[in-house]
């Protein structure tokens, strides 16, 4: 965390991309700082060379303040063994029978650095230190909080934690020998149920205006059901704002379903949300995430059940595919492989003739 006197400013560090707050207040020996699309508020005070006090989620009246203790940064020390390698690609799984997820990391000497990626989408950007044959390695950019501890052990498997959670890493190709089940494809993931049906909807902009399918007659255009709440949406929200300043003159169109709590009519964090990322295209009210379930709002797509989930529709108004989740730039080089198979797919989209 970075702190800024004048102007007053607070940052929480996505690796080392600063995430810093939309407002933030000096008065008596106390600070207030707040990140409008995050919905969420600081409060410290100093005492004793520490900072102390709370960051709660402002969504809810029923959200609680997490405690906060902050002293100033100390350079780690240097390991006390020669770091393993734990560079490259893992899987995770837990005893039970279920598909893994991957484990992404980048390892520079005893820095190391990656992710957690399950289909819809990842943890963060997870950074820390090896010292031998272990590693701790945490995020935090104003959620999403994860501390994993992972210990390599004699036979090649990472023994982790994470929390109260244990699992154990193995290379894909030791996963694959022991019948463990793949990480799920979120390309293959959730699926139109009928090639032949042309998708439907009907919802309002954040003025009130209806907004449906027919607005969207005879172009290809992106589906992303998305939240301002949502740590994987904010991940994917810059792309998306930049495919559509990139592909819209040539006839792309992007509009969002997004789930809001109702709590604020106003729709604040959503609108907070639009100017953070510069989005250009309509963000639509769908509904609120407590209470709709996304098959229900979305049924033309099978096994829809993640946010962010895009949904890709052609010029005959069909959809042509669905992509589960988003990765962050912790992912590393999955994130640069899906951002390719997105454009790729919106070219394709863009490059099939019209119907006659």
């Amino acid at each position: 965390m970075g702190i800024t006197e004048s102007p007053a400013r607070v940052c929480f560090f996505e690796d080392t991309q600063p995430a810093c707050s939309t407002s933030a207040e000096l008065k008596d020996g106390a600070l207030t700082a707040r990140w409008d699309y995050m919905n969420t508020e600081l409060q410290l005070t100093a005492k004793d060379g520490a900072l102390t006090g709370s960051y709660v989620s402002l969504r809810s009246q029923r959200s609680r303040p997490s405690a906060i203790e902050a002293k100033h940064y100390q350079a780690p020390p240097a390991p006390t063994q020669p770091p393993a390698k734990f560079d490259g690609e893992w899987e995770v799984h837990t005893k039970a029978a279920t598909a893994g997820n991957q484990l992404l990391l980048q390892q520079s000497g005893a820095d190391l650095k990656g992710t957690i990626l399950r289909v819809d989408g990842d943890v963060g950007t997870l950074v820390g230190r090896v010292d031998g044959n272990h590693f701790l390695i945490s995020h935090f950019s104003g959620d999403r909080a994860v501390s994993l501890d992972g210990t390599l052990l004699a036979d090649g498997t990472i023994d982790l934690t994470q929390g109260n959670s244990k699992m154990t890493a193995y290379r894909p190709a030791v996963a694959r020998a022991r019948n463990l089940l793949p990480p799920e494809d979120p390309s293959m993931y959730a699926r139109g149920k009928d090639p032949a049906a042309k998708f439907h909807f009907n919802f309002p902009d954040l003025r009130g205006k209806t907004v449906t399918d027919d607005d969207f007659a005879g172009k290809p255009y992106i589906v992303t059901v998305t939240g301002s709440w949502c740590p994987n949406c904010r991940d994917e929200a810059p792309f998306l704002a930049e495919l559509y300043k990139s592909y819209h003159p040539q006839g792309l169109d992007i509009v969002g379903f997004c789930f809001e709590y109702s709590d604020d009519p106003t729709y604040a964090p959503l609108k907070a949300f639009v100017r953070k990322y510069g989005i250009a295209y309509p963000m639509l009210l769908a509904g609120d995430p407590s209470k709709v379930k996304l098959p229900e709002v979305v049924p033309q797509v099978e096994h829809i059940g993640a946010y962010p989930t895009s949904i890709y529709i052609g010029r005959d108004g069909r959809i042509k595919a669905v992509h589960t989740g988003f990765p962050s730039i912790g992912s590393g080089e999955e994130l640069t492989r899906v951002k390719k198979e997105v454009r790729d797919i919106v070219e394709q989209m863009l490059a099939d003739k019209p119907a006659k």
